[in-house]
């Protein structure tokens, strides 16, 4: 009879029992937050049964269910508290099934032996638990809330270590660039320059050549004339014309290295750069990790070096020390041996610790103020 009752009490549109039921003109009846959002859905004003419109926005309340619904509620809250087997008030609660009993029950068969506990006092302790499990729940949200804070901050920074990334590496590109753009004018220049010289010199050579060339020409011409000449004539020039033919320059010779120097300009060119290249760079053993850092202390452009600084926003992360200090490279097994320079402070320290969770390896400690 009571599920019956219940059945007729239940909204057309969720199925469950009224929440604020109101009635529409054609006598159906609905919760007022489920006839509201159909509305708003279908863009018209009429019942969800028999699609009769409906003229008001705001139907008035059937009384009569919501009396009804809330007695039904009231009813079994109550029933919830009745054994369900002798129809008697839970008092009881049995510490072994873990459930609530009545008088009787305690004495019947499937309790014989068991402990019981006063209902106020179990619930008294139940609730005494729910308050400690409800502290876990809220120090546990608080973590969450935290640790997804500290995600928000994290997120920010890693924006800023990029751009303080990039604008290293766009630096020391640029730089080498710069480097090998005067690399590449100073060895055009030296081409340039050989090619000029060596130019110029063939240039007199050739000059040199054609020069002799008339003077050979002239003799040739002029002691053919003279063998087509008669006799006494060719007697009387003979001696001088001899004269001018020994004197005519030795038979030429091509000039040694009048060509470029291929092998010493581009003979193992980007060795002999690079070579020039590592003149100019530094290489540290030892390299300081930004994320281990705590924020006093400031670590130079290329992460060789550190001093105290206050006031540096830096986020928490697992890798960042607790310590005034900062981590460096991990090292290898062996020996090892650096010059460090600390300038005029008087207080630091330098050391070498061994890897954890979040360090592995060992890694050298380097703190300074």
């Amino acid at each position: 009879m009571a599920r019956r009752v219940e059945d007729n009490l239940q909204c057309p549109t969720c199925l469950d029992i009224f929440k604020d039921p109101v009635i529409l003109p054609c006598s159906h009846s609905f919760c007022r937050a489920c006839v509201q959002q159909r509305w708003e859905e279908k863009g018209d004003r009429s019942c969800p049964v028999c699609e009769t419109k409906c003229k008001t926005l705001d139907p008035p309340t059937n009384l009569a269910l919501r009396n009804l619904g809330e007695a039904l509620s009231q009813a079994s809250v109550e029933s919830e508290a009745i054994c369900s087997l002798h129809e008697e008030k839970l008092k009881l609660f049995c510490l072994d099934h873990q459930e609530l009993v009545c008088l009787i029950c305690r004495d019947a068969n499937p309790h014989c032996g068991h402990k019981f506990q006063p209902l106020s006092e179990a619930a008294r302790d139940h609730r005494e638990k729910f308050q400690k499990a409800l502290q876990d729940m809220k120090r546990k949200m608080k973590d969450y809330y935290e640790i997804r804070d500290n995600c928000y901050e994290q997120a920010e920074y890693i924006k800023v270590q990029r751009d303080q990334v990039e604008q290293k590496i766009k630096k020391d590109f640029e730089e080498l660039r710069r480097f090998l753009q005067l690399e590449e004018k100073a060895k055009l220049s030296a081409v340039n320059k050989e090619e000029q010289m060596k130019s110029q010199m063939m240039k007199e050579k050739i000059e040199a050549l054609d020069s002799n060339i008339g003077a050979i020409s002239d003799v040739i011409r002029t002691t053919e004339e003279q063998l087509m000449s008669d006799q006494v004539s060719f007697v009387k020039k003979y001696q001088v014309a001899m004269t001018r033919i020994q004197e005519l320059p030795d038979k030429p010779r091509l000039l040694p290295g009048a060509l470029l120097d291929e092998a010493k300009h581009v003979g193992n060119l980007k060795f002999t750069v690079w070579e020039r290249v590592k003149e100019m760079v530094s290489y540290s053993p030892v390299i300081l990790d930004p994320n281990t850092a705590v924020p006093e202390l400031n670590l130079s452009e290329d992460l060789t070096s550190v001093s105290f600084r206050i006031g540096a926003q830096r986020p928490k992360n697992p890798e960042r020390s607790s310590l005034e200090n900062v981590l460096g490279s991990a090292l290898d097994s062996g020996t090892h041996m650096w010059d460090v320079e600390v300038g005029d402070n008087s207080e630091w320290e330098l050391g070498v610790a061994w890897g954890n969770l979040y360090c592995p390896d060992s890694w050298l400690i380097w703190s300074e103020q």
